[in-house]
């Protein structure tokens, strides 16, 4: 390889990783800005975090939306990300594992999402423009990851076939980043607190439902294994 053909590529590899840095830096400040405001987070007060300019960000983001939607499905895969470090595994200990996940969702949903919570998951009559693109994308994440984490649970504590429609509505409720703000909030509750309760819920419903479909002759139409789900935490 010529040696000027050499340095230029090293060059082009440099610039590269540079603007790879950059825009990292970007989503990271962007992650905490938002979980501060909400949307009314501002493309300055991102760059004054980040130590990057206004100018720099909209290089990467055309519009002040168009950065507000990368953020927020930055923090849902955030949300959402497997393993959760440290967790049981749900067959060597169910309820340890249930305990670990409940705690782990809501630190996640009051330390990622944080104020945001209230604009992803509140009423969208009103959402407009490129922001409405979240309304899918929150929905999708939450059934793609929601519904495997009740599949798990539901047949690991002896359940066959489909979790009940009423069980899913539970684990979707109970591990509601709106259930975190709320009793944060309103109760002054710790994450960790709120995990807690909420595993003991779970636990409860979970063992009626099985009882429930046990004392009815079970439902055996259905494969048990449910197929495969993605990697759990």
């Amino acid at each position: 390889m010529p040696e000027d053909q050499g340095q230029g590529t090293h060059r082009l590899s440099l610039a590269q990783e540079q603007r790879e840095l950059t825009r990292d830096r970007i989503r990271k400040a962007a992650m905490e800005v938002v979980a501060l405001r909400g949307f009314d987070a501002t493309v300055d007060e991102i760059a004054r975090v980040s130590h990057v300019s206004p100018r720099t960000i909209f290089r990467y983001y055309q519009s002040q939306d168009r950065l507000i939607v990368g953020t927020v499905k930055d923090m849902l895969e955030a949300c959402a990300r497997p393993p959760v470090e440290g967790l049981l595994s749900p067959t060597d200990d169910f309820d340890g594992w249930l305990e670990g996940l409940a705690s782990t969702i809501h630190s996640r949903n009051a330390e990622i999402l944080g104020a945001a919570s209230w604009d992803i998951h509140g009423p969208t009559s009103n959402v407009l423009g490129a922001l409405s693109e979240l309304v899918p994308l929150r929905r999708e994440y939450r059934l793609h990851w929601m519904s495997y984490i009740v599949s798990l649970a539901w047949r690991t504590a002896g359940g066959t076939g489909e979790p009940p429609e009423d069980l899913a509505m539970a684990f979707f409720l109970n591990f509601s980043p709106l259930t975190t703000q709320a009793l944060m909030a309103d109760l002054d509750r710790s994450p960790a607190q709120i995990g807690a309760l909420t595993a003991d819920i779970l636990k409860m419903l979970l063992r009626r439902a099985v009882e429930a479909q046990r004392s009815a002759g079970g439902d055996v139409s259905t494969d048990a294994d449910g197929g495969e789900g993605p990697p759990g935490p």
